[in-house]
C-alpha cells in the first residue's frame, strides 16, 4: 500500500502511467484479502461478479472492454486515501481541558467535525466522540450531530473519498469549480444539523444538555495550511492531476508535522506504525474500490456504444434532482452511495452531462444520503464503538436529510440557471 501511494503520485505528476499503482493496489488487496469479514467479502464477491457479467455481456455482443481500466480505475482515489490517512499523526486539542456545554458547544463541535473530518476523514469522529462520551456513552443527539457534521463535509473537501470519487466518475469536473459549488451549500447542510438535533427513544434533546468537545483556535492551522498548500500546489504545478497535488500536500504536511512534533526518530517511527498499522486496517476501503473499479469498467464496456435504455434525453436541474432523489433513497435502503454513482456515471455517460452537476449531485448524495443509510461506516464504526444501533441512527436522520434534500435541490436550480443547463 505505500508503493501505491508513491506511484500513484508519481502518476498524478505525469512521470508514470497509472498501471503501476494499480498493480500494487491489487497486490495489497489479495494479501488483505483473510482480514475482511464475512459481510465485507460477500459484497467485495457481489460487486466483482457483477463487473466480470457485464464484461461477459459486453464481449459476447461484440464490443471491445478496455481491460487496462481494471488497473487504472480507482488508482488514484485509493492512493489520495491512503495519503491522507497519514493526516492521522497529527493530534487534536487538549485532552485535560474540561467539556464544554449548551447550545454555543453544539455549534462549535458541529463546525470542528466538520473542519477536521474534511482533512483527517472518520478520525475526527472517533476522536472526538471518544472525548465527548460520558462514561464511555455517547448520547443518540451527539452521534447525529458527529455524523452530520463529518458527512456534509463531502460537499467540498479536497481530502474527503466523496471528491476523489466525483472527480473519478464525473469526466472533465474541475476541482475548483466543484469545491466553489459545494462549499455554500455545505453551510446551509450544517445550519439544518444544528437546528435539527438527533433524536435517540425516549432520549431528550435539550440544547443546554449537550456535552461537545473542547474546540480550540490554534487547532485550525492543519485545515487551513492544507487549504494553502492544495491552491499553491494547483497554482505551480499546473501538470499535476487534483488528486496527485491533494496526496503529496497530506502526506508531506503529516511527516512534517510528526518529525516537528516527536523528533526525527520518533516521527520515524511514528510513520512506520503507521505504515505497518493503519494502512493494512484500511482493507475494507481498499477491496470496495477494488471491486467498484471491476464494477465500473464491466458498466462502461456494456453501455459504451450507448444503445441502452436512457432515463432522460437530456441532464439538466429536474433530471438531477430526480437522479438525486433515486440515489438518496438506495441509500436509505442500505445501498453504499459508491455503487449509484458507477451506475448513474455509466448510464448517463452518453448524455454528456454538465460535468460540474453531475459532480455535485454525486457530493451531495453521499453527504445526506449516507446520513440515511444504516449500512454507512459512521453508522456502524458508532455502533461498534459505543453501542448505538446503527439503523436507529439512520432512522433519526430522516427528517434531517429530507430538509437538506430540499435545500440541495434549490442549489441545483441556481446552478443550472447560472450555466444555462434550463
Amino acid at each position: 500500500m505505500s508503493a501505491m501511494i508513491v506511484l500513484a503520485m508519481a502518476h498524478g505528476a505525469g512521470a508514470l502511467p497509472a498501471w503501476p499503482a494499480g498493480l500494487a493496489a491489487w497486490l495489497a488487496g489479495a494479501l488483505l484479502w483473510p482480514r475482511l469479514d464475512r459481510r465485507q467479502r460477500r459484497f467485495a464477491f457481489a460487486l466483482s461478479g457483477l463487473g466480470v457479467l457485464a464484461l461477459l455481456a459486453a464481449l459476447w455482443q461484440g464490443l471491445v472492454p478496455q481491460w487496462s481500466r481494471l488497473l487504472t480505475q480507482n488508482t488514484a482515489l485509493l492512493g489520495m486515501l491512503a495519503a491522507v490517512s497519514f493526516l492521522q499523526l497529527v493530534g487534536l486539542g487538549d485532552a485535560a481541558e474540561e467539556l464544554p456545554r449548551g447550545p454555543r458547544a453544539r455549534w462549535l463541535t458541529l463546525g470542528g467535525v466538520h473542519l477536521f473530518g474534511a482533512v483527517i476523514n472518520m478520525s475526527a469522529v472517533f476522536i472526538m466522540a471518544e472525548r465527548m462520551a460520558a462514561g464511555g456513552r455517547l448520547s443518540h443527539a451527539q452521534a447525529a450531530l458527529l455524523a452530520r457534521g463529518f458527512l456534509a463535509a463531502a460537499l467540498w473537501s479536497p481530502f474527503f473519498a466523496a471528491m476523489a470519487v466525483a472527480l473519478t466518475y464525473a469526466p472533465g469536473a474541475r476541482l475548483g469549480e466543484v469545491v466553489a459549488g459545494g462549499l455554500p451549500l455545505a453551510l446551509g447542510v450544517l445550519w439544518l444539523a444544528g437546528r435539527m438535533p438527533g433524536r435517540g427513544p425516549a432520549e431528550g434533546v435539550a440544547a443546554p444538555d449537550f456535552i461537545g468537545f473542547p474546540m480550540q483556535a490554534g487547532a485550525l492551522w492543519l485545515p487551513l495550511v492544507l487549504s494553502v498548500a492544495v491552491i499553491a500546489g494547483h497554482a505551480w504545478l499546473p501538470g499535476w492531476t487534483s488528486l496527485g497535488i491533494i496526496s503529496a500536500a497530506a502526506l508531506t504536511l503529516a511527516l512534517v508535522a510528526a518529525f516537528l512534533g516527536s523528533g526525527v526518530r520518533d516521527g520515524l517511527e511514528r510513520v512506520v506504525r503507521h505504515a505497518e498499522h493503519r494502512l493494512p486496517a484500511m482493507s475494507g476501503e481498499l477491496l470496495l474500490f477494488l471491486s467498484a473499479g471491476v464494477f465500473a469498467t464491466g458498466l462502461q464496456a456494456l453501455l459504451a456504444d450507448g444503445s441502452g435504455w436512457q432515463p432522460f434525453e437530456r441532464f439538466g436541474p429536474l433530471q438531477a434532482a430526480l437522479l438525486l432523489a433515486v440515489m438518496m433513497a438506495l441509500a436509505a435502503l442500505g445501498i453504499h452511495t459508491v455503487i449509484t454513482i458507477v451506475m448513474a456515471s455509466a448510464w448517463l455517460a452518453p448524455l454528456a452531462p454538465d460535468p460540474l452537476l453531475l459532480a455535485l449531485v454525486f457530493l451531495q448524495a453521499w453527504a445526506i444520503g449516507l446520513a440515511a443509510n444504516p449500512m454507512a461506516g459512521v453508522h456502524l464504526s458508532l455502533q461498534g464503538r459505543f453501542g448505538l444501533a446503527a439503523l436507529e441512527l439512520a432512522r433519526g436522520n430522516l427528517r434531517y436529510c429530507l430538509a437538506a434534500y430540499g435545500l440541495s435541490v434549490l442549489w441545483l436550480f441556481l446552478l443550472g440557471a447560472w450555466r444555462g443547463l434550463w
